[in-house]
């Protein structure tokens, strides 16, 4: 993943990529998830830019948090790149995974499980994505599975903890 993180940093500079508002679609239900497991604190891993937390979406307003109880993570951005060293009561990773090298994804899944204290919720792309890399031309979905390959995964990384796993198309 490291070697990836340069590329992502690059894209991320332009200022156009990775703005982090993928998570939008399904704020709903993340919403009802956050309500009827009483979250305080929640971490956004690969939030990107972050822009779905700034005006005009605030969606940290909208699910009841307060901010400073939101924290935001993405290596590829230099404001959100520091991995915070605490748990949270939930955490989430919207079009996250399937940009991690499949190497990697059993490190990131129980990272992600290591973070929260009880609920976890990722959405996954099985799909390639319409965009390479400039640089590479490679496919920035490196990681591209079967649902069922992702449900697993996250099944053997779950222990005691809750999680939601969405396919987005």
């Amino acid at each position: 993943m490291n070697d990836l993180i340069p590329l992502y940093r690059e894209m991320a500079a332009t200022g156009t990529q990775f703005r982090g508002t993928s998570i939008l679609q399904h704020k709903d239900q993340i919403g009802k998830l956050i309500r009827l497991n009483n979250v305080r604190t929640l971490l956004d891993y690969g939030c990107g830019a972050g822009d779905a937390y700034k005006s005009p979406h605030k969606l940290w307003h909208e699910w009841g948090l307060k901010r400073p109880d939101v924290t935001l993570y993405d290596p590829a951005f230099e404001e959100h790149d520091k991995l915070p060293g605490k748990r949270f009561d939930m955490v989430i990773a919207s079009d996250v995974l399937e940009h991690v090298p499949e190497a990697d994804v059993d490190a990131t899944v129980k990272q992600l499980f290591a973070l929260s204290r009880t609920l976890v919720w990722a959405s996954v792309c099985t799909r390639l994505a319409k965009k390479t890399f400039p640089q590479t031309g490679e496919n920035l979905h490196v990681c591209v599975r079967p649902y069922q390959w992702w449900l697993d995964t996250f099944s053997g990384h779950a222990g005691d903890k809750d999680f939601v796993l969405v396919e987005t198309p």
